[in-house]
């Protein structure tokens, strides 16, 4: 990560595991364990464009806080995954991104913003990054 002024994304986006709208939530957690190291699992379809996002720990608590854990394992992580998550162009200006970020919903606003080139899933930014890019 740059630590001098960053006043677009391409310094700080970060690489993010991808899984296939059609995996289920035993897939999913099968790749949130290859991946210990991110936050989060974007969900896309077949042509690489992000549908929604899966934020490991929230994803995590779930599949283990589940009675019903053979059930759960079957289900489609479509079903668990943020529909509605920050999806932004990599040429958005930093800025305008972190105050996206900030101006979610509490619950929300950790979660990882999806970055995309010309449509396409390209990575994700940390909004601890995004904070510390524009300090």
């Amino acid at each position: 990560m740059t630590t001098a002024l960053v006043n677009d994304l391409t310094g700080i986006v970060r690489c993010a595991p991808a899984i296939f709208a059609s995996r289920t939530c035993r897939e999913a957690l099968r790749v949130m364990f290859q991946h210990p190291e991110s936050k989060c699992i974007v969900v896309c379809n077949a042509m690489n464009e992000p549908l929604g996002m899966l934020m490991s720990e929230r994803f995590f608590l779930k599949a283990t806080g589940r009675s019903g854990v053979d059930l759960f394992y079957r289900e489609p992580a479509m079903k668990l995954m943020n529909k509605t998550p920050l999806i932004l162009d990599i040429s958005t200006p930093l800025d305008m991104v972190l105050s996206l970020a900030m101006n979610r919903p509490d619950p929300m606003k950790n979660d990882c913003v999806i970055i995309t080139r010309k449509g396409k899933f390209a990575g994700v930014a940390y909004t601890s990054d995004l904070i510390r890019a524009q300090a």
